[in-house]
Formats: structure tokens, C-alpha cells, sequence
């Protein structure tokens, strides 16, 4: 089967501020720029996606988040003049196919550009492509921000709580590999307001983000 979003996909966009970037899909040679990427991040980013302090990435860890099968463990990331910008990945649940969970990181630097909305229309229309239906993300249940954003999301969700975790499910929206660019500040729904809201630290993430960003 032929994909858009394959080995030889290349786009230019163009960002809010009429900064441009490349985004493709990254590969095993991505290694130096997704560690010198993380060195970038601020403190708080950094707490973000790892949920402790966390100074460097391990070996280890830059293998998983770099040798990726483009299937099942889905990367894709944004750069300009060979600095790395932002990367989106997904993971389709093993016993759940059609199900994957997702996260979208933006550099410091690069924040307010409208690139995290790019990244996260691209990896929308790429998990589409792949048989994915839906997007799995887990919250702390006691995060206020959280429960009013949820209690704002239309009926095309599903929510389990229990042991003080939210588990939500969103249908993956119908997203064209060539939508818009971050430039057109159309709404996205509430699945977005979802990634943008964990992008502005305004929600708390739990231990499943370790296994998208660490493991």
C-alpha cells in the first residue's frame, strides 16, 4: 500500500510569524538533533513530557524514539536550518488497533507559531491513513483545567475514570495529508484543544506519556 506520509515525504510550510520549516518523517539519523533538541527544552517542558526532572536522553532512549517502523510507532518532526523544532509521534495500542495514543511537542523557541497545530493535522491525517480510528490520551483526574476541558468535548468521546486517572478516547478527525498550513487559524475541535492545552502545561499528564516520549 502507498502512503503520503512515507520515507519520501517532504513539506515547506510556512508559520504564523512567515517563518517556514521542513517537516518529514524522522529516521535513525535523527539522533544528535533529537538530543540536542531535548537540551533546548526548557525545565518545564522537559517536566512535561517526562514527568521528573530529566537532563539528557539515554542511548537507549534515542533509539526508541528514533527507530521507529512508521506503522505502528508513527514520528514525525519539524525542523529549520538543521535545528529541530518540534516532533509529534503516535503508538498504535497492541491489542487495540485501531486505537493509538499521541502527544505533540514543540520547542521552546517555537512556541505560539502555529507549528504544534501543523504537527498535529499531519499526524491526524498519517494515523487516518494507517486504519487508525482513534486517539488514546491519560490525565490526572484531579486536574480542574482537565475536567472542565473535558466536560467541553462534544459526545464523540469516551472517559473512564478510576484510581484517580481519566482515560479519554476522541475520534481521530478527517484531516487531508495536504490541509491548511499552521498559518489558517480555523478551529480543530476539541481534540486539539486537548494537545494544546498538555502543550501549555495546563494539564497533567500520567505515567502513559513515559511510554510515548521514554522507555
Amino acid at each position: 500500500m502507498t502512503y503520503f506520509f512515507d520515507a519520501n515525504y517532504r513539506e515547506v510550510a510556512t508559520l504564523r510569524d512567515g517563518t517556514t520549516c521542513e517537516l518529514r518523517l524522522v529516521t535513525p539519523a535523527d539522533r544528535d538533533l533529537l538530543r540536542t533538541g531535548f537540551e533546548r527544552l526548557s525545565q518545564e517542558s522537559r517536566y512535561a513530557r517526562f514527568l521528573g526532572s530529566k537532563s539528557s536522553l539515554s542511548e537507549d532512549e534515542l533509539t526508541y524514539l528514533t527507530e521507529v517502523d512508521q506503522m505502528s510507532h508513527f514520528a514525525l518532526g519539524a525542523t529549520r536550518d538543521g535545528v529541530g523544532l518540534g516532533i509529534a509521534r503516535f503508538i498504535r495500542l497492541p491489542d487495540e488497533p485501531t486505537i493509538a495514543e499521541a502527544a505533540v511537542a514543540v520547542a521552546d523557541e517555537a512556541h505560539g507559531r502555529g507549528l504544534g497545530k501543523l504537527l498535529f493535522l499531519r499526524i491526524c491525517a498519517a494515523a487516518a491513513e494507517r486504519g487508525l480510528e482513534r486517539f488514546r490520551c491519560e490525565v490526572l483526574g484531579s486536574n480542574t483545567k482537565m475536567k472542565e476541558l473535558v466536560d467541553a468535548i462534544t459526545p464523540d468521546r469516551t472517559v473512564h475514570a478510576g484510581g484517580g486517572i481519566m482515560s479519554i478516547e476522541l475520534a481521530i478527525p478527517g484531516v487531508e495529508p495536504a490541509a491548511p498550513h499552521a498559518a489558517d487559524p480555523g478551529p480543530l475541535g476539541p481534540m486539539y484543544s486537548l494537545f494544546r492545552a498538555a502543550a501549555e502545561n495546563a494539564v497533567e499528564w500520567t505515567d502513559a506519556v513515559r511510554r510515548l516520549w521514554r522507555r
